[in-house]
């Protein structure tokens, strides 16, 4: 586990996912504000502005093609889809019709959003080929200023059998949940080359980080991170952990570790999986932080590497925002219930890294 200066994700529920939507927020909860004159003779320039609702609003699908979402098939889906949750709520719903469809699809989502707000459940627009409906979503619970940066430096201290164990272990824990090591990654590869040409030490700094470099670059780093993405040693993991005789106190607790950590093997759905952004923009100016740049494995935690890869993940955060895991809920006119945040994967996954990566640091 890493501290960073986390940026917290905005928890507004007014933006959408559609570039058009008119009176959203910013990030960090600020409105804009207006430098316009205070007092001046032209009445309309004090004269609040009304938002107009688009009349078209042009999407491609996965075929290539574009298509307008503001249609009356869309409105009429919305608006029996916003009476359906209101109905399961038992809550008898009301709703305004506009002066055109935007409008009424803009009033829709405010009447949605009132209805579902006060419980840390959130509204975005989204769309799947042409259909547009109401997305809800909730952000999880998870390490706050945290990285979690698994190390796999331990590993080499281990037996032979064991360390089988342990590489085999953290294999099907990357592939189970869809991240990966820090090996031929583009920040990986940039801080490399920045340390490669920065330096003005005295001599003794400058082997010592040349054997570090050539370590990542194709050593002792790189071959044991590469190891563990690669290798599987056993088929019956379990099996070979409870048989495990364990000859101190150290692998005691990193057995009981392995044990504890068995469930985030083969999950339903795999961590990376509950990245979603909730302030995507088509063009953003900066990308966001992916799931996958949080959640990877690193040789050591403690080395200079690491060290400036968390430097560069703090110097990008400044500029945009990170993706955190969220639960998302899609509401048509057919559902049988409201969304109920029963999903808890990644809280579990959290607490149990929390404790994997301090004991293995």
């Amino acid at each position: 586990m890493q501290t960073i200066g986390r940026t917290k994700v905005r928890t507004s529920g007014e933006n959408d996912n559609l570039s058009h939507q008119t009176g959203n927020t910013l990030r960090d909860g600020k409105r804009e504000e207006g430098y316009g004159a205070k007092r001046c003779r032209n009445s309309f320039l004090r004269t609040p502005i009304i938002p107009i609702a688009p009349t078209s609003v042009t999407r491609e699908d996965r075929h290539g093609n574009r298509c307008n979402l503001i249609t009356q098939e869309n409105y009429i889906y919305l608006r029996d889809s916003y009476f359906r949750y209101a109905e399961l709520m038992d809550i008898v719903a009301e709703h305004t019709p506009g002066r055109s469809i935007g409008e009424s699809i803009s009033n829709l989502y405010d009447e949605m959003n009132a209805l579902i707000s006060g419980d840390g459940t959130f509204l975005n627009f989204e769309e799947n080929d042409g259909r547009l409906y109401f997305n809800l979503w909730r952000t999880h619970m998870w390490g706050e200023f945290t990285l979690y940066y698994f190390p796999v430096k331990f590993i080499e201290k281990l037996n032979p059998e064991l360390r089988r164990i342990a590489v085999t272990f953290m294999h099907d824990l990357m592939k189970g949940n869809g991240f990966t090591t820090i090996n031929d990654e583009d920040d990986t590869d940039y801080i490399i080359e920045w340390i490669s040409e920065g330096y003005h030490e005295n001599d003794e700094d400058r082997k010592t980080r040349k054997k570090l470099l050539d370590s990542y670059k194709n050593g002792r780093a790189y071959k044991l991170l590469e190891r563990v993405w690669r290798k599987s040693y056993y088929k019956n993991l379990p099996k070979a952990i409870e048989r495990y005789v364990c000859r101190n106190d150290f692998e005691h607790g990193l057995v009981n570790l392995m044990k504890d950590g068995l469930e985030f093997l083969n999950p339903q759905k795999p961590i990376t999986l509950y990245s979603y952004d909730p302030f995507f923009d088509d063009e953003p100016e900066y990308l966001p932080m992916e799931l996958g740049q949080q959640i990877r494995v690193v040789y050591d935690c403690e080395d200079l590497l690491t060290e400036h890869l968390i430097d560069f993940f703090n110097s990008n955060r400044q500029e945009t925002y990170e993706i955190i895991p969220v639960s998302t809920f899609e509401v048509t006119p057919d559902i049988d219930d409201v969304f109920r945040m029963e999903d808890t994967y990644p809280e579990r996954f959290f607490r149990w890294a929390d404790r994997f990566i301090h004991y293995t640091r």
